[in-house]
């Protein structure tokens, strides 16, 4: 019996004959390479070429046509003078003999058709390219850069301050990677910042936690890596996908320096624990409330911190200086002409802001502070003795009274404020927030259950209400009002134009009311641009959100063991910047001039680091708010009586 013949199985291939011809199977084939782009399409115009010169010289030697009478039958004179007039049709013009004129003029038409094909593949090759490099898809083939993932308001600013960090180098570089087109980030970062000087910004468009992305921007050759919270969330999903995708390219943080913007202090505590602490986190919410909290106690300080925050005017250094070792902490006060000492930073990486003066200086001991640039970061020379003038006990501070609080307007940042009053703030201290109901719920007092020293009160108000806001000023008539803008529902222009309008309001309602009792108030603004408004309609001092976050994001970036000294000066339990009194020399006399200032600071225990004058002279354009950082310790003061120094101390309880 024969054996039967094995059924093919119905999932395998079986092949066959394709019902299409040669030709269409050629075309298909052509088609695809055409596809492949523009390389392609050249290769077979080359090809084309090749083949319409090499059968016009086979022909031309094959009939023994002589090219204008002469070179018969020479096929490399017949190759020459066919390339040549499919190159350039006018060259056939002179042409003699019909044979050579007719194939002359077969090749001359294949070339117009073919160069004019290939010009129009280029061109369209080009146009393509030039897409490319506009939609921000390139590598980037940069070293040494600051690279920023994302794209936020703090953008612009956080450029502005690199720019002007870089400005002492020849060749800088700056790079943007974030979800939005190319030519929008080019025209918000150029709208702000019309000058580089040498600092080249190149943009790119991509998913900053896309590790085919980040790719593109050479993370690994960077010098420092910024990754911003994204606005449009409420959570730091984003930084962290961003900061892991990092990873991926250097799992040690050998060669990649990060810092993170995050939203949530939680985020960042576990972003810093994941990478063993190498992942440098600036958590915004807590950077603004901790200033407006001190902006209250104090009116005028945040100009202090956007001093020391920006790259304009004195920055924060680190140096060793071999000479102090084995000084005292107050000989290196007094050691340099245009730099302030501000503290230690010892061999175990412990920073001390403002230590005991009597405190010695170890060998290895690196010194903190406060100059222009790094190379005005000099010694002038080591004093041999202090000479410090004897100066009158400081008069006690005494008890302080219950304080009341306003706070109109809410946002995440309120509850990181009010933890902040309430660690300075007396016990029976009150706080009534206002919250328009148009933009968000009053905050529930119970979640301020934890506070020790203050009372929280809730209100729903427009402060488009003028009636309301006087009867709410009348009834509480506090010490400090803090106007919050609404940062979850209104754009920066929309949230500032709120704030502006309840400080006329508030500042209405002090008028109507005619109380002799003047509040300190602090304003928060999210765009510096609107900073002018605000002083013209009466705040006591402001500070700008997103820019100071901003500079302190491109402070760290640069350096970011300066991450620490901001902690400290930030973290109001321990350290505080003050405006105070100078101490009275017992002899009477004012200091002549910034030197005897810091003796004078000095000998009653303070670390001195600057002054604000009460009334700015005329013509002093470059003294903002008042406040001078950092003189040149020869500088001459007029010393007057509404005049404070600017002094870093250890925090004393309030109690």
């Amino acid at each position: 019996m024969p054996s039967a013949r094995p059924r093919p199985r119905r999932d395998a291939p079986t092949g066959g004959t394709s019902p299409l011809g040669w030709r269409d199977r050629l075309r298909y084939r052509i088609d695809e390479t055409f596809l492949r782009g523009t390389v392609s399409l050249m290769l077979w115009l080359a090809l084309a070429s090749l083949a319409v010169v090499l059968f016009a010289a086979v022909l031309l030697s094959a009939v023994n046509a002589g090219i204008n009478g002469h070179h018969r039958g020479n096929f490399i004179e017949a190759f020459w003078a066919s390339l040549v007039r499919t190159l350039d049709p006018g060259t056939m013009g002179f042409d003699n003999g019909w044979t050579f004129r007719l194939v002359s003029l077969f090749v001359t038409v294949s070339g117009i058709f073919l160069v004019s094909t290939l010009i129009g593949v280029i061109a369209s090759g080009i146009d393509r390219k030039i897409d490319d490099l506009r939609s921000g898809r390139g590598p980037v083939a940069e070293t040494g850069h600051t690279l920023i993932i994302g794209f936020t308001s703090m953008l612009p600013t956080i450029v502005e301050e690199l720019v002007t960090a870089n400005a002492s180098e020849q060749r800088a570089c700056i790079v943007v990677l974030s979800a939005a087109e190319k030519a929008v980030v080019v025209e918000t970062i150029g709208s702000r910042v019309p000058d580089t000087g040498p600092t080249r910004i190149v943009c790119r468009t991509g998913d900053g936690a896309d590790v085919d992305d980040l790719a593109l921007v050479n993370p690994m050759a960077a010098k420092s890596v910024i990754v911003l919270a994204d606005e449009e969330s409420a959570n730091d999903a984003f930084v962290i996908r961003a900061t892991l995708g990092l990873l991926t390219f250097d799992p040690d943080l050998v060669h990649t320096r990060i810092v993170a913007q995050c939203r949530d202090a939680t985020s960042a505590a576990a972003l810093r624990q994941v990478t063993g602490g190498l992942v440098t986190t600036v958590v915004s919410d807590d950077v603004i409330g901790h200033l407006a909290a001190q902006a209250c106690r104090q009116s005028g300080i945040t100009a202090v911190y956007r001093d020391l925050f920006d790259f304009e005017g004195s920055e924060m250094y680190f140096a060793s200086f071999p000479e102090l070792v084995g000084s005292t902490f107050a000989h290196a006060m007094l050691a340099f002409d245009h730099a302030s000492a501000l503290g230690i930073r010892s061999g175990d990486g412990t920073i001390t802001l403002a230590p005991d003066p009597a405190t010695v200086i170890g060998p290895d001991d690196f010194l903190i502070g406060v100059a222009l640039d790094d190379r005005t970061f000099t010694l002038t020379g080591v004093p041999a003795t202090l000479d410090l003038p004897e100066v009158e006990p400081a008069a006690p501070r005494g008890a302080r009274e219950p304080e009341h609080f306003l706070v109109t307007g809410w946002s995440e940042i309120g509850p990181v404020i009010l933890r902040e009053l309430d660690g300075f703030a007396m016990p029976g201290s009150t706080v009534t927030v206002v919250a328009d109901p148009r933009y968000c719920d009053p905050p529930d007092p119970q979640t301020f259950a934890t506070l020790e020293r203050l009372a929280v009160t809730t209100r729903a108000l427009s402060h488009r209400d003028g009636a309301a806001v006087t009867d709410l000023w009348a009834a509480h008539e506090p010490d400090h009002v803090l106007l919050l803008a609404y940062r979850d529902r209104l754009t920066a222009h929309e949230a500032d134009a709120e704030v502006l309008m309840a400080l006329l309001q508030l500042r209405h309602a002090i008028m109507l009311r005619g109380s002799g009792r003047a509040p300190t108030i602090v304003t928060e603004l999210r765009d510096l641009r609107d900073v002018p408004l605000a002083r013209t309609s009466g705040t006591d001092d402001y500070l700008v959100s997103d820019r100071l976050t901003a500079l302190l994001i491109a402070q760290v970036a640069e350096n970011p063991e300066l991450s620490r000294v901001f902690d400290a000066l930030l973290d109001a339990k321990t350290i505080e910047i003050s405006l105070d009194p100078a101490p009275v020399a017992t002899d009477g006399r004012h200091p002549a001039t910034y030197g005897d200032l810091v003796r004078l600071g000095l000998a009653a225990g303070m670390v001195v680091i600057g002054y604000r004058v009460a009334l700015v002279p005329d013509g002093v354009e470059e003294v903002l708010d008042g406040i001078v950082v950092n003189p040149p310790k020869h500088s001459p003061l007029r010393w007057g009586a509404g005049d404070r120094m600017i002094t870093v101390g250890r925090r004393a309880d309030p109690t």
